[in-house]
């Protein structure tokens, strides 16, 4: 399974728009970095998990979604991650050392072009939350929840990777 956690604030996404000729198109929005995290992972079989909460995430909370991803994947579970610090806290290698079908690889650093949730963040921030201009935190995440929806609806991460893992 390959990790990663993402942030999502009230600052809108800008991407590519129409408008009449003559008329330049405008995104109203609240400029703010109030944000919203997600911590995500999806399997080499296309399951897609996620956790999404007001703030960044700590070393508890990676915890708590490691608990929840061992609870709903059976056998041995691989987690493929960056070296974020959140991953390497005294607690989560604890925690990963008394669990003995988990196990952490993480990737180099600097790489997130090697880990495929990644583009599961790009599809979100250009297609769901593409042009959106969230006024509360409320709002955005209602709009999150629509956005994972329809990546498990589209089976996204079995599409990506079909494409992005060698045969």
């Amino acid at each position: 399974m390959f990790l990663d956690e993402v942030g999502f604030s009230l600052k809108g996404t800008v991407k590519q728009t129409w408008a009449l000729r003559g008329q330049t198109p405008v995104v109203f929005g609240k400029a703010s970095w109030d944000k919203i995290s997600t911590i995500g992972a999806v399997s080499t079989a296309g399951q897609f998990f996620q956790q999404t909460q007001h703030g960044a995430f700590k070393g508890p909370d990676v915890i708590r979604f490691l608990q929840h991803v061992l609870t709903h994947v059976p056998g041995e579970v691989v987690l493929v991650l960056d070296n974020a610090g959140i991953h390497k806290t005294k607690a989560v290698t604890a925690f990963v050392a008394g669990e003995s079908r988990l196990s952490l690889q993480y990737l180099p650093p600097y790489a997130p072009e090697l880990n495929p949730i990644e583009l599961v963040w790009a599809y979100i921030k250009r297609n769901i939350l593409g042009n959106f201009c969230a006024r509360t935190l409320e709002e955005l995440k209602a709009r999150l929840r629509v956005g994972w929806q329809r990546v498990r609806y589209v089976r996204l991460p079995a599409r990506l990777l079909h494409s992005y893992l060698p045969s």
